[in-house]
């Protein structure tokens, strides 16, 4: 078949999928994608239980603070199952029936004046209590099961130094306690708090999370945590004390945000005792000072192979995308983000995208699969959001741009900077960069080595200013350089990473523009701002620059003049080949939108031989980023039905609105 009668088929054949694309929009406008979850994962009280669902509570809490907690089966001074809850606050902690949730009594805390008691575990026999003195370290102490006769049993072992957390019995001579400050769980002797050398580590690698608890039936503990910077505890994993490993996360956001304390209805003390009939854990919530019990997994978890080949990306606009290997042997697949559970997946699916509700700082992409009662260990990365432009071009000053040094100068009092702005010179076309038409710039990623907005805020504040430097030589004085762009960012509290700086539309780093970056940090000592800009001692290919009036440079000076000559700052230039004005869905570029454009887009696709398109962009109909049949299907659909969509901006010759996709436009002669 020749091309001249190809193209008639291609074109019936765009047409019928336009029919079948129109025919089936109303059905699809009423579902919602399976991957995107909108509301609890259990079942919440209907007849047939699952992991996490509600049993009895959420009660409200008699003290202030919750923390730990404990089960005391009967026979007990109470007459009943009981739960003890501690409240670091108060001098005394309050008894709970186990079933109803009701306050019984109250015991009193162990420890002297000046020190915090924050966790409690029981043998059946005694209480056991963690207590942060007021000399600055852990101790053990025990009681009577009513609170009497309290007595120091000794310093705790915990190995990161730490504040102490929650605690659980192991059954034997052991007690798992949360070392808060280190971020894991250490076991002491219950006989004189000494380090028992064992240890596992917080299952997010470090975050939230002060509660423990032993499952006899396994020999596993149950760990609450959080990721770093999350903000929440809403994940109970079991874990495996003898290799660290965490599985089967449970996602209990439904049921409390800031998880202080749980306890095993199978604890050691009070074993297969499941009051309600299946195993179940008690949650103490900080967030709503209340108390609540769930049902836990039924069957032990037991451990497969790991996901392989995960990889996150973070988009511009604050989208993320996370791909892996797919394993059609997994039931199915659980993402979560921040500890929030996202997307409910099968084994054979290999990729997930979404938004985070955190728009704005470091996010935690977690991944975990399981078959049956089989789970894989949890793999994670981190991302910062909103992320950089993905274009191809990425100019750097520095012979090594992702190394963190300290040393960068910076004017303030140690607590907050004063107004002052860090500079860099770009010329594209010259060496090192020697690109052959300059470039079109997305975003300026710029290296930090701390932002901290302060105790009142998430972020603070920073402005990015594009000048022209028509005279050359030294950036000096301010006042000769023409000003191009200008935006405010904010920056969330992060260390030691890379934040993009996204521009609203790109801007043309053409061949005869010498183009000079400011990044300028407004006073921030009144709230507190302190920002430190990332360096290192890499070679630099061009002049690091600082100006900051409060510290007496006025105007711009290389940091070498100042002193500091191994500070090589990191503002850095990300985009793509720079991309002409045009039209969408003009994809033959001559101005007009007609029928002989979706043609020559088919041709493209389906016909091989076909020239390459000369404006990706202005085939990209629907802007979304990709060309494909969709786009044809559009484009028709607009030239042909009434009251369809016009193709997306530009309507007439102007820039992508949308530049932070891969595609670009080399060519446009429809476009002046």
């Amino acid at each position: 078949m020749t091309t001249a009668n190809l193209r008639p088929h291609l074109l019936n054949i765009a047409l019928v999928l336009l029919s079948l694309y129109l025919a089936s929009t109303a059905c699809w406008s009423q579902g919602i994608p399976r991957s995107y979850l909108t509301g609890p994962i259990g079942n919440g009280g209907t007849s047939t239980l699952t992991p996490a669902d509600l049993l009895a509570g959420p009660v409200p809490l008699q003290g202030s603070s919750a923390l730990g907690i404990t089960l005391v089966a009967a026979p007990n001074p109470w007459g009943v199952d009981a739960v003890i809850v501690v409240d670091i606050f108060s001098p005394q902690n309050w008894v709970y029936d186990a079933v109803t949730l009701a306050p019984l009594a109250t015991v009193p805390n162990p420890s002297p004046a000046g020190s915090t008691t924050t966790g409690i575990t029981t043998d059946g026999d005694y209480l056991y209590w963690g207590v942060f003195s007021g000399a600055g370290n852990s101790q053990l102490w025990r009681s009577e099961i009513d609170g009497g006769a309290p007595s120091l049993i000794g310093s705790m072992g915990l190995q990161g130094g730490g504040f102490v957390g929650g605690l659980a019995w192991d059954g034997s001579t052991g007690i798992w306690a949360v070392d808060i400050t280190g971020d894991r769980y250490d076991l002491i002797s219950l006989l004189d708090g000494s380090y028992l050398g064992a240890s596992i580590f917080h299952p997010d690698g470090g975050g939230s999370g002060n509660g423990i608890a032993w499952r006899s039936d396994c020999g596993r503990l149950e760990v609450p945590h959080g990721p770093e910077g999350a903000g929440r505890v809403t994940t109970i994993s079991t874990t495996d004390p003898l290799s660290g490993v965490a599985l089967a996360p449970m996602q209990i956001a439904a049921v409390g945000f800031f998880i202080n304390g749980i306890e095993s209805s199978r604890s050691p003390a009070a074993q297969l005792l499941d009051p309600f009939g299946v195993y179940s854990i008690w949650i103490v919530d900080n967030s709503t000072n209340s108390l609540s019990v769930i049902e836990g997994r039924q069957q032990c978890p037991q451990q497969l192979p790991g996901i392989i080949g995960l990889e996150c990306l973070a988009m511009p606009d604050t989208e993320i995308s996370v791909s892996w290997q797919a394993d059609p042997s997994l039931d199915s697949l659980e993402v979560r983000i921040d500890g929030l559970l996202v997307a409910l997946l099968t084994g054979s699916e290999s990729n997930w995208s979404g938004y985070p509700t955190t728009t704005l700082g470091v996010v935690t992409v977690q991944i975990c699969g399981n078959t049956l009662d089989s789970w894989t260990p949890t793999e994670s990365c981190e991302l910062v959001t909103p992320g950089c432009s993905t274009g191809s071009i990425h100019l750097s000053h520095l012979a090594q741009p992702n190394l963190f040094e300290p040393g960068t100068p910076l004017c303030g009092n140690g607590t907050g900077h004063e107004a002052q702005s860090y500079w860099r010179i770009y010329e594209a076309c010259e060496s090192p960069f020697s690109l052959d038409d300059g470039m079109g710039i997305e975003s300026v990623r710029v290296a930090v080595e701390n932002s901290d907005p302060g105790p009142s805020f998430t972020a603070q504040p920073v402005v990015l200013r594009l000048y022209s430097d028509p005279d050359g030589g030294s950036i000096s004085p301010i006042s000769s350089l023409e000003l191009i762009h200008e935006q405010e960012y904010l920056i969330p509290r992060v260390v030691q990473r890379h934040f993009c700086l996204n521009l609203e539309t790109p801007i043309d780093l053409t061949c005869d523009l010498r183009l000079v970056v400011e990044l300028a940090l407004p006073y921030g000592i009144l709230d507190g701002h302190l920002f430190l800009l990332g360096s290192n001692s890499s070679a630099e290919s061009e002049a690091s620059w600082i100006s900051a009036a409060a510290c007496g440079s006025a105007e711009p000076t290389p940091l070498s003049d100042l002193g500091f000559p191994d500070a090589h700052i990191g503002l850095d230039l990300i985009g793509n080949p720079r991309s002409y004005p045009f039209i969408r869905g003009d994809i033959n570029t001559d101005g007009l939108r007609n029928l002989t454009d979706p043609i020559g887009l088919l041709d493209t696709l389906f016909v091989p031989g076909t020239a390459a398109l000369l404006c990706q962009d202005a085939a990209d109909c629907n802007d979304d980023g990709s060309v494909n049949l969709a786009d044809a299907i559009y484009l028709l659909s607009y030239l042909f039905i009434p009251g369809s969509p016009q193709p997306a901006d530009p309507d007439t010759c102007g820039a992508d609105p949308t530049a932070a996709d891969p595609l670009n436009c080399g060519s446009f002669s429809g476009c002046p």
